[in-house]
């Protein structure tokens, strides 16, 4: 910026630098300029997710508890409820309408935290999906079909997901072993 009556710069208003200590060319080593670190980050334990693995399995379980909400609209459509939502005129309780949204909601929480060998966790989650839709198989059995493929969806990132996890340490091949 200039002056404006005589065109010459304007002084400066940043501050300086602080003077470096005598005998020195630099202001100051790196060192005294870092941050102290915070609390060290938690190392992986073996058996659990890699962060992508994680997310497909939430994503996952998100998917199936949408996948229900449409199984439960499809099944208000067609006029035929399924064993958990009841018929029309005498619907089930609330509690076992849910059955279901509660099954995926437990397991999408479950793998928000990070449990440890979840992917089998899961896959013991997409096996009672698959006995939930077992009593459907008489009253409408496309929407069991519908059900049985929501549980074998699950069931197949379930098992894929088994092979992101942390292995331990003595798990990995060492060198002379390949």
């Amino acid at each position: 910026m200039f002056n404006v009556v005589s065109d010459a710069p304007l002084p400066s208003t940043r501050p300086l630098a602080p003077p470096s200590p005598p005998g020195l060319d630099s202001p100051r080593p790196p060192s005294e300029l870092t941050v102290a670190p915070g609390p060290p980050a938690r190392a992986p334990r073996a058996g659990e997710l890699t962060l992508p693995w994680r997310v497909v399995m939430i994503v996952t379980w998100v998917a199936a508890f949408i996948a229900y909400m449409a199984v439960w609209k499809a099944s208000e459509e067609v006029g035929i409820g399924t064993w958990w939502l009841g018929p029309r005129s005498n619907p089930q309780p609330m509690l076992v309408r849910l059955v279901p949204f509660l099954i995926a909601a437990v397991f999408g929480v479950l793998a928000s935290y990070n449990v440890r060998r979840f992917p089998w966790i899961s896959l013991g989650g997409s096996a009672v999906l698959a006995v939930v839709a077992v009593p459907d198989l008489s009253r409408s059995t496309g929407l069991a079909v519908i059900e049985f493929a929501i549980a074998g969806a699950v069931a197949v990132v379930s098992l894929a997901a088994s092979t992101g996890m942390y292995r331990a340490d003595g798990d990995r091949p060492m060198a002379t072993d390949r």
